[in-house]
Formats: structure tokens, sequence, C-alpha cells
């Protein structure tokens, strides 16, 4: 099975706590975009909701296991009056009913009836797991029922940890990457001439800060290094949110009710006012630069850490996920002199790697096959 084009039909997911990141064809151009929604899941009623629904919601209603539910970029808006974040913040998350409900309507968006390659990823510690990554490839080849009526057929999984889509995301960002080592001159690292030379040359930790869990994989020279990579539970925004609002609360004397945690999510993570009893909040408080701060040094310390001795051979940190700054701060202040990278649209920067992978995947396939003719 093939696109228009002849190529093969390669798409990737990186689901995380917070966000689902997906990747789809353009119709028109058969071009690769990206795309995310909230990773929120509610459970619905499914006829009622379509009969009483507003009907413009930019949502999608998917079956998991006899039960529905409500998914999409405006997800959130049902949240206005719930505490339930119709997610689950611990590690039994990766096998729960909303995860798989969020996959599906990740391939609901892509459009596509059927997939060549799907790359999926999980965090570092759940891979690490066999048991974990063949569950998932063996859950998602085949025959994918989508909704009770639409379905997609995908011929091949391949689960990689997130943070090495990361990794791979590089490939793109050369100029990045070059402009980075001019401002370390004390690395002794040379401007790249390609992707290539990274990855013969380069010892690279991908730090990636999730909703729930901070975790990172050091590829040396290509090669990922399971020993000193992991993950951190209780490591990510948000821990940061907590603080904060834990923060706000002492400060101004009341509760921050849980209806308002989302909003508070989505200010920190957007630098957006964040109103409360009609009083705009500034993100870029001091006070509450140095809450988020206290929140992050802990996982910092536990993947330095992680990391052990590997420290003095790594030529590089590049940070990735939906808001890593104050990682990179924290990380920045123990190491001055280690260059760190971050991707400027770095959301999206492991479903971009996840991408690759599996386009390259695709294409070695499509090249043995037209040899063995």
């Amino acid at each position: 099975m093939s696109s228009e084009s002849g190529a093969p039909i390669v798409a990737a997911i990186d689901l995380g706590y917070g966000l689902t990141k997906f990747t789809r064809r353009n119709a028109d151009t058969g071009a690769i975009e990206y795309d995310l929604f909230p990773s929120v899941a509610f459970g619905v009623d499914r006829r009622r909701y379509e009969l009483e629904e507003r009907r413009s919601e930019n949502v999608k209603v998917v079956s998991y296991n006899g039960e529905s539910f409500v998914v999409g970029p405006d997800v959130m808006s049902r949240a206005a009056s719930s505490s339930d974040f119709g997610r689950h913040l611990d590690d039994k998350y990766y096998e729960s009913a909303p995860y798989h409900a969020l996959m599906r309507g990740a391939l609901a968006y892509m459009e596509e009836d059927r997939i060549d390659v799907l790359v999926l990823g999980l965090p570092v510690s759940h891979f690490r797991d066999p048991g974990k990554p063949a569950a998932l490839k063996k859950a998602y080849t085949g025959k994918i029922s989508l909704d009770g009526e639409r379905s997609v057929l995908i011929d091949k999984v391949i689960v990689r940890p997130q943070p090495m889509g990361g990794f791979y995301s590089l490939d793109r960002q050369i100029d990045g990457i070059n402009t980075t080592i001019a401002r370390f001159p004390q690395s002794g690292l040379k401007p790249l001439a390609d992707w290539d030379q990274l990855v013969d040359t380069m010892t690279v930790v991908t730090v990636d800060p999730g909703e729930y869990t901070l975790d990172w994989l050091l590829v040396n020279r290509g090669k990922p290094n399971t020993d000193v990579s992991g993950a951190a539970g209780d490591a990510g925004r948000h821990r940061v949110m907590t603080s904060v609002k834990e923060h706000l609360e002492a400060k101004l004397g009341r509760a921050i009710a849980p209806t308002n945690l989302n909003r508070l999510n989505n200010s920190l993570r957007t630098g957006a006012v964040f109103k409360l009893d009609g009083r705009a909040i500034d993100m870029k408080d001091p006070e509450i630069l140095a809450a988020a701060r206290r929140a992050v040094r802990d996982p910092v310390s536990i993947m330095m850490n992680g990391i052990k001795g590997a420290w003095d051979i790594i030529d590089m940190v590049v940070l990735v996920g939906g808001h890593p700054s104050h990682y990179g701060e924290e990380i920045a202040e123990r190491m001055p002199d280690m260059p760190i990278y971050v991707p400027k649209h770095s959301v999206f920067s492991n479903v971009e790697g996840l991408q690759l992978i599996g386009e390259g995947i695709a294409q070695a396939e499509a090249r043995a096959e037209a040899e063995a003719l």
C-alpha cells in the first residue's frame, strides 16, 4: 500500500500525559504536517452526545473496549465545570482506556484507511520493559476500529523511546545546533556539516520534560546507551504547576479550585496571564518563576545522577517537549559550560523524529523489495 505518489504511507504518534502529538499527510500536497490536542479523553454516552452537544466542536468520538470517548483540540471546553481531566497521571496511564481512546483519536485525525508504517513512542522506563513495547506493537498492528464504523489497517508498527524521536529530529536542526556551538567556544566543538557528522562524532543527551515524567536518553555516536538513560515519575510540568499553585494559594490566602488547573497549566505553558477573581497574575513574576525552579531541582538531580559519570563525554544537551525552559535553566546553572540546544518547535520534536525513523524504515524496505525483483 502506498500514497498516490507511490511512497509508503508513514505516520507517527507521540502520546504523552499532557499532549497527544501526531503526523498526518496533507490531502492536497502529500506533505507531512504536525498537530496536537490535549491528552484528555472524556467518557460519554455516544448517542446522547451526538444528539445534544454542539456539532461545531473540533473533537472526535471514538470507541475502545465498548466505551465511547470524546477527544480532540476542543475537548477542554468540557472541563470548564469538571475537575476530571480524563487522564491518569501514573505509570498505569499507558495501559488505560483513555490512552487507547487518545490513540484512536490521533488515528482518526490522520484520515487514512491504511498506514504502511506507524511509529509510536513510549517513555524510556516503559520502553526498557520488553513486554510493554511488544504489547503496544501488537495492539496497533492490523485492523483498528476507531469509532465502531471507521477503521484503519496498519501493516507495521515500530515502537521507540520518545526521546529517540527528539534525537532524530536533529536531522533538521543542524543550523540551530551550529548557532548553539558558536555560543560555547569553550566546548571545543566545531560546526557540523550535516546530520551524518552529528551521528558519527557527537554524544548527545536528549532531555524530555513531559506532563508527568522527565525522560532522558543518551546517544553516543548514533547508538542509544540505555544504562545511563531513564525516566523519573512526578517530575514533569504537573509538578511545576503544583508548586506554582501552592505558592499562589499561600500568597492569595485562598484555594485554587481544580477546575482552574487547566487554565493555570496553559498559562505556565504559554506565558499568558492567569486570571483569578478578576485579578491578572503575571506568569513572569519572579516569585512564580522561583516556585517553578524549585519544582524542577529534584527531577534534574535525579537525571544528573542517573547519567552518572557519562557527563564527561557528553557534547550537548538537547531539550525537547512542550515547556522545557525551567529545566534548561536549572541544567545551565549547574553546568554553565555545557551547550544546551532547544529546538524552536520543541513540542513536536519527538513526533517529528519518530516520523523520520518510520520514513527511513519504509524506504529501506522498499529498496530491499525492489532489489529482490
